[in-house]
């Protein structure tokens, strides 16, 4: 082709037909640019193709760390349900059976709940300069609000529960002065990786009146009311979570159906 466009230039200039030669001058510079824009033009075409199915994978890794969030959010979700059914079960109540002495201790439980969002792609895309997210844009404002918006709502949340536990309940301390932790307690406490049960010096009976004391009385009536509030706190951040996580999934697998089509 060049071999071509040259024998037409020196035929032209060989016969001193300079006007020719200059329109055919301009028409060559023309094709030339016209031929560079086409490359340039499949180039980027190529890079927007690489660029889209590099951001579909990247959502689709989100898709998964969205997933076990789900599967994350539930299980705490349906703990901290569990320590809210044992509140109001104590709460409910104005006396109690010695037979409900292991439920009491159940009902005592100070602990908090520190779940938070797996970050791992979106880090990884924040982090990361030349990674970004392409022809998405519409879902990318929505997957930034999970991760900014209410992960920082989560993390004030869980803050706050932790606060509330190590600085205001001093309820262990007033049971440990006069109750004895038995076996049943060591379990719980542990998560059950206890390796031995201990015999007991305090007399079951005595230890059970004296649960039943404290929780009867005003400090520890307080006690289950606070952590009921608390709780309920809890919960309604953790059912948030896993119901924006739920959500989040299903309108990134429908952008991507939508764009595969």
């Amino acid at each position: 082709m060049i071999k071509f466009f040259r024998r037409i230039r020196y035929d032209l200039m060989e016969k001193n037909k300079t006007g020719k030669y200059i329109k055919y001058a301009i028409g060559e510079i023309i094709l030339v640019v016209i031929g560079i824009l086409i490359a340039l033009g499949l180039n980027n075409w190529n890079e927007d193709r690489k660029s889209v199915r590099t951001s579909k994978i990247l959502l689709k890794e989100i898709v998964e760390d969205l997933k076990t969030d789900t599967i994350a959010f539930n299980a705490a979700y349906n703990s901290v349900l569990e320590q809210l059914e044992n509140e109001e079960w104590v709460l409910a109540r104005q006396d109690y059976e010695i037979n409900q002495v292991e439920r009491l201790w159940d009902c005592f439980s100070g602990w908090y709940f520190d779940h938070y969002i797996n970050e791992r792609t979106f880090q990884k895309i924040q982090n990361d300069a030349n990674m970004r997210i392409i022809g998405y844009d519409s879902i990318f404002e929505k997957i930034t609000s999970y991760y900014k918006v209410h992960n920082n709502r989560l993390k004030a949340h869980v803050i706050w529960d932790i606060k509330a536990v190590s600085e205001h309940q001093q309820y262990m301390n007033n049971l440990e002065t006069s109750i004895e932790i038995d076996n049943y307690r060591m379990q719980s406490l542990s998560n059950n990786k206890a390796r031995k049960s201990f015999k007991s010096i305090q007399d079951s009976l005595q230890k059970g009146k004296l649960m039943i004391d404290f929780a009867k009385s005003i400090l520890g009536r307080n006690h289950f009311k606070n952590n009921y509030i608390r709780h309920s706190r809890v919960l309604d951040i953790f059912d948030q979570t896993r119901l924006e996580a739920t959500s989040l999934i299903n309108e990134i697998n429908k952008e991507i159906n939508n764009l595969e089509k």
